[in-house]
């Protein structure tokens, strides 16, 4: 399967808001992305943020969304993975992990530190792929505080 791996500009909002219908159905939520296509273009055009999908067929059938953070002890920064995900179809033929070596590539030659990414307990699918993919596992607990209600 010839899968390719590209990392979205600004331009490109159609396959970034593909991925965003993607992960609602792969991870199973009920996320509706209320965000017009010009603020997703605004959002690819940044810096600190970071897109890359994985087209087969001219189709995203994968993909990931990322952010640049910042340190204040250290003067390279680290990188969020936020989501990541492959259409049911295409599990388990390596996609995910071609995209996290996309990922862990591009940080590496910006010079980034560290890539972390949280996995929900209850998910093994996801702690398993991050196991596999040469992640080490830490126990923290998060806590959410909601802004708007």
């Amino acid at each position: 399967m010839n899968v390719e791996v590209k990392k979205l500009t600004g331009d490109e909002v159609e396959p970034f808001i593909e991925l965003i219908h993607l992960f609602r159905d792969v991870l199973e939520t009920d996320m509706v992305t209320k965000a017009q296509p010009e603020h997703l273009c605004r959002l690819l055009a940044r810096s600190d943020f970071i897109v890359f999908v994985a087209r087969f067929a001219n189709q995203v059938i994968g993909g990931l969304t990322a952010y640049i953070l910042p340190q204040y002890h250290s003067e390279k920064p680290v990188v969020y993975l936020y989501d990541i995900a492959v259409g049911t179809t295409y599990q388990g033929q390596g996609v995910g992990t071609k995209l996290l070596t996309q990922l862990m590539k591009y940080c590496r030659n910006l010079g980034m530190e560290e890539l972390f990414v949280q996995a929900d307990r209850e998910d093994s699918q996801a702690i398993d792929f991050y196991r596999a993919t040469g992640g080490t596992a830490i126990q923290v607990i998060q806590f959410t505080y909601l802004l708007n209600e």
